[in-house]
This record gives C-alpha cells, sequence and structure tokens, in this order.
C-alpha cells in the first residue's frame, strides 16, 4: 500500500522543468551564434542563403518558352552549377536565318509569382561571314545604336562598353586604333585579332592588346571555358547579382559563333544569377556583360528583317557588323 501511494504521488507531482531549461538555452545559443556569424561575415551570406533557401523550396525563379513550345521550368541545378558541360544545354532557341551567317531568335520567360514577362532576343553570328567592328563618333559624342550604325555602314549593332559623362570606360580598339586605355578594375574583354575571325571573350585583367583590331572591355566577366564564375552566385563583388535590370551579353559557343542578347523590356529584365543561368543553358563557352539598364539596344536591318530594341539612353561605342564580301 505504500508503494502504491509512493507512486500515485510521483504521477501527480509537477513536471522537471531542468529540460526545457536545457531546450530554451539551447535556442538562446543558436541565436546568438547567429547574431554573432551576421556580425563577423556580413548581411550578404545571410541573404545569399535564404535565396538559396527560397530556391530549394520554390523549384526555380524562371520559365521559358520559345515562342512555340509551352512553358519549361529553369531547372533549379542550373542555379547552383558552376561548371557547364556540353550536354548542359536546356535552352533551344528557334533561329530564323536573317542573312548569310545570321540567326535570329526570341526567347521568353516568366518569373512567378507575378509573373513578370521578359523577352529575349538572341543573334547568332557566324564570324567568318561579318566584319565585326567597335565604332564610336571621333568625340565619343553619344547617340542611339542605330543612328551610329547607319553611321559606321553597319547591318546590325547592339550597345558596348560602360561609359562616363567624357566617354567609355576601359579600353576601347576601333580598327586597330587604341582610342581608350585598358583599365585595371574590368576583368572582361571582348576581342576582335581580324576581319573574318572568331572573336575572343578574355576574362583577365591584364590580357594583352597587341595586334588587336577591334575591343574593349566590359563588366562583368560571367564565364570561361563554361566554367560560371563563382560571384555570380553569391555575390560580394560590389555588385548586386539578384537586381533584376535590362541586360546586354555576348558569348562564344563550341561551334565558334558569337552569340549576342538584349532584353527586350521596359521595366523588368534579368538579373546577373539569371543572366549566368541562360548563357550556360545556351551553351556558352565564354561569356561577358556589356553596359545594360538605360544602355541596352539592338539595331537589326537586312534585307526582308529588321529589329529594333529602343535604349534609354545615347552611348558613345557600339559593336556591330557589316557582311564580307563573299570571295
Amino acid at each position: 500500500m505504500l508503494a502504491g501511494r509512493d507512486t500515485a504521488a510521483m504521477a501527480n507531482s509537477p513536471p522537471n522543468p531542468a529540460p526545457a531549461r536545457r531546450r530554451w538555452a539551447l535556442v538562446a545559443l543558436l541565436v546568438a551564434g547567429v547574431i554573432v556569424a551576421l556580425a563577423l561575415v556580413g548581411e550578404s551570406v545571410v541573404v545569399t542563403a535564404v535565396t538559396m533557401g527560397r530556391r530549394l523550396v520554390t523549384g526555380g525563379t524562371l520559365h521559358w518558352s520559345d515562342g512555340a513550345s509551352a512553358w519549361a521550368e529553369v531547372p533549379l541545378a542550373t542555379e547552383l552549377r558552376r561548371l557547364w558541360g556540353p550536354g548542359d544545354r536546356f535552352l533551344s532557341p528557334r533561329y530564323t536565318t536573317a542573312a548569310d551567317g545570321l540567326g535570329v531568335a526570341e526567347l521568353q520567360f516568366l518569373r512567378p509569382p507575378d509573373p513578370r514577362a521578359v523577352k529575349l532576343v538572341l543573334l547568332d553570328v557566324d564570324p567568318a561571314r561579318w566584319n565585326l567592328r567597335v565604332w564610336g563618333r571621333a568625340d565619343w559624342s553619344r547617340g542611339e545604336v542605330a543612328d551610329l550604325a547607319e553611321e559606321g555602314g553597319m547591318s546590325w549593332a547592339v550597345n558596348g562598353p560602360y561609359f562616363a559623362e567624357d566617354g567609355p570606360l576601359g579600353l576601347v580598339v576601333s580598327d586597330g586604333v587604341v582610342r581608350n586605355r585598358q583599365g585595371s578594375t574590368r576583368a572582361a574583354h571582348f576581342l576582335v585579332d581580324r576581319a573574318g575571325a572568331r572573336p575572343r571573350i578574355v576574362n583577365e585583367r591584364r590580357t594583352s592588346v597587341v595586334g588587336i583590331q577591334q575591343g574593349f572591355q566590359g563588366f562583368p566577366a560571367i564565364m570561361s571555358g563554361r566554367r560560371t564564375f563563382g560571384y555570380l552566385r553569391t555575390g560580394g563583388r560590389g555588385f548586386s547579382i539578384s537586381e533584376v535590370e535590362r541586360r546586354t551579353a555576348a558569348c562564344l559557343d563550341d561551334r565558334g559563333h558569337l552569340l549576342l542578347m538584349a532584353t527586350d523590356t521596359w521595366t523588368s529584365g534579368l538579373s546577373l544569377a539569371e543572366l549566368a543561368t541562360i548563357l550556360g543553358g545556351l551553351g556558352c563557352v565564354d561569356a561577358m556583360a556589356f553596359d545594360g539598364g538605360a544602355s541596352t539596344a539592338l539595331w537589326l536591318d537586312v534585307p526582308g528583317t529588321r529589329r529594333h530594341i529602343d535604349g534609354f539612353d545615347g552611348v558613345p561605342v557600339i559593336l556591330g557588323a557589316s557582311p564580307l564580301a563573299a570571295e
């Protein structure tokens, strides 16, 4: 009987508060650890972790279509990828032939949950058929891309490098003449050795420009040898990788073709992380961005095909081309 009464008393006794106190102590330590980590490594790491977590939960940030096929989700794995292999392409633009060695295509993107629509115009250029040229007025006065292209005798053109009030920033080589000095803060270089040669995208700060016929520096460097630079996934280079903006970019694929692209948008666009993912999905090997935002513009005028993306600001330098004479 005494044992029974003792058992009943124990069953009715209040719970031991020690385990609860330990749990709260652990929670307090965890919160303190997060605060210390935030103070030590900065907000960008936490923001990146939250962004990656959201992507893992939502399953992706973009859907795409070539205008004929159904909408398809951009695979989540590509959002985290660093190295792209030849079989990793997931974008399939439907190019139409505008001229010999020149294809034109359009990709459409939707960004949920709004969804925001983004158009991307692509030019697929065979350098063996086109005389690529970097061109600007003698005084670096700014103009519409279409006007500069017509003054330079070009059939198509896009806006070129970043610029300030007094002219372009960094290297500019036009028709074999160095018109602006090479800068030390921009690694991405678009270089053409001679007419008809495959252009080069070299993502090195102090690359040699001896003997270059056409070229300029851009920003940022995006891919080299199919490897996406890590800062385009994690940030930390003094610019936002998640800010959505109008974009102009270029890449070289494994055929030796030049792909030029510009967003055909007014207020929307792509983040740099999304741009890097799209370039990898197109099969790019080396890639870089040109000036974007208000400068983004594209002009194409060949027999039977006209395409014009208006820029919101005049630019001092363009990259364009005229057909090479058939041999």
